[in-house]
């Protein structure tokens, strides 16, 4: 009996912790994935592609080749479509590498 009113007066004093702490009702983050990484696919990009684009974490936060990879390859397709916008419109724009 005074085993189970020691595990009742646990029970009791966590369920107040956790209401005084705020911890009901909170939305938890969706799990990380354990998926392998997958960059962004070959051709023109869309804003699906980016939008699909999940990092592995690591302790201090993502792999920075991953990430490197990706911001490359973004600002690679930024400018070649600024090029051809430019070229489109006729302006007098040097093209960049």
């Amino acid at each position: 009996m005074l085993v189970f009113l020691i595990a009742l007066l646990v029970v009791v004093i966590g369920l107040v912790v956790f209401a005084i702490l705020g911890h009901f009702g909170t939305h938890l983050e969706d799990p990380t994935g354990t998926s392998p990484f997958e960059s962004l696919p070959r051709g023109l990009v869309t804003a699906e592609d980016v939008e699909q684009v999940r990092f592995d974490q690591t302790l201090r936060g993502y792999r920075m080749g991953q990430v490197d990879e990706v911001l490359d390859r973004l600002r690679a397709e930024l400018q070649a479509r600024d090029d051809e916008i430019a070229m489109l419109r006729g302006d007098a724009r040097p093209v960049r590498d």
